[in-house]
């Protein structure tokens, strides 16, 4: 009797032998068997890549605003800390004042300081304060810089301002006047868009007036602008008034008083003499500055209207209708020279300079600062004597 033939995994003689090796398959690696207990199988090569997050320009892009602000602060730091003399431009000038180049010359030189906006003392200025320069710090800073300067013959002031403050136009004014005596430099006033109110009260003590054919001058006047709400808080909004005084008039002029009330009255006659005798003094500004060149019937025209240049020269506010050049030579008639350079006086733009501050007054008080920046751009001037012409 024959023998079966054998089993596949069978020798002849009947023992188990292990099956032949599978061949390689493509994309699988052939491995040894696994140890006993762990699955067999083919084991998938690794034919791929992981590839990475693409998260460098993000990387980068976190990392370079996390520097810059970490610079930012570094700097507003050391404007308030310390940096006053480099960030204000104080090597050059105390206050930051430098000076640019209008027209060349080769006898001297011709100071152009401007006016520009509203005259509110320490308002309007700076990196918050909308881009303007503090108009009285500026007067008096470009007049220091050309009472000391030896190559200045005179002085032109570009008014560009609807007037401001009383007091602020005062500064000014003074200003003014404390240069021409010290100095015996001529000072010619050149009016642009507009010279009105405060505008004019800081032109008077000019030496000459030059105003362009389309400027609006005049307004010599006085005002003290409020509000009057009594009614609308107990009718509308069902409010009382709860003010606690010592004083009678010490509310005088408040918008929750009855108009109707003697006390009221009295504020409202308290507060017109008050501007009245700051209009009466107005009135003294134009006459001392203005003197023999006056008509004989100007104070009737200074009653706070506004005018045309035309019309001022005949009433004699001012002496010419003309361009920046008429002022050029009229301020080098007056100081006895001829082809003098002109050079405007204008801030720094450093980072001080911006923040609205100078070398000698950057103190650690930068959110002092910031916080009378922002109110004197939110503040409506209740109650506050202005020259200033709003139409």
């Amino acid at each position: 009797m024959t023998n079966p033939p054998p089993e596949p995994n069978q020798t002849p003689s009947g023992e188990n032998t292990p099956p032949p090796p599978m061949p390689p398959q493509p994309g699988y690696s052939h491995m040894p068997p696994p140890p006993p207990g762990m699955p067999t199988g083919p084991v998938p090569t690794n034919n791929y890549r992981l590839s990475r997050p693409r998260t460098g320009i993000w990387r980068t892009l976190g990392v370079v605003i996390f520097i810059g602000v970490i610079g930012i602060n570094l700097l507003f730091l050391l404007a308030a800390f310390g940096g006053a003399g480099i960030l204000a431009g104080g090597q050059q000038d105390p206050h930051g004042v430098t000076e640019y180049s209008r027209s060349k010359g080769s006898n001297g030189k011709i100071a152009v300081i401007k006016i520009d906006g509203v005259i509110m003392e320490g308002g309007g200025g700076g990196l918050f304060g909308g881009g303007a320069v503090d108009p009285v710090a500026m007067a008096k800073d470009g007049l220091k810089r050309a009472a000391a300067d030896k190559d200045v013959h005179a002085v032109i002031l570009e008014v560009n301002s609807p007037g401001g403050g009383v007091t602020a136009s005062d500064f000014i004014h003074h200003a003014i006047l404390e240069f021409k005596q010290e100095t015996n430099k001529p000072i010619v006033v050149y009016m642009k868009d507009l010279a009105a109110s405060g505008g004019y009260y800081v032109s008077a003590p000019a030496d000459w007036i030059v105003a362009n054919e389309t400027t609006l001058t005049g307004s010599i006047g006085v005002i003290i602008q409020g509000f009057n709400f009594h009614g609308t808080l107990t009718e509308v909004v069902k409010g009382q008034e709860a003010t606690i005084k010592a004083g009678d008039n010490k509310t005088m002029g408040s918008m929750f008083a009855d108009p109707e009330s003697d006390e009221y009255k009295e504020g409202r006659a308290l507060l017109q003499e008050l501007v009245d005798e700051m209009h009466t003094h107005f009135k003294k500004i134009v006459k001392d500055g203005r003197g023999e060149r006056l008509a004989q019937d100007w104070e009737s025209y200074a009653d706070g209207r506004i005018m045309s240049a035309r019309q001022a020269l005949k009433i004699g506010f001012i002496d010419e209708v003309g361009y920046f050049e008429n002022a050029k030579a009229k301020a080098e008639q007056l100081a006895g020279v001829e082809n003098a350079a002109v050079v405007e006086y204008g801030r720094d733009m450093s980072l001080g300079a911006l923040l609205g501050l100078s070398a000698e007054d950057v103190k650690p008080k930068l959110e002092e600062h910031i916080s009378k920046e922002v109110q004197a751009q939110l503040r409506l001037y209740p109650g506050r004597p202005m020259a200033i012409w709003t139409p």
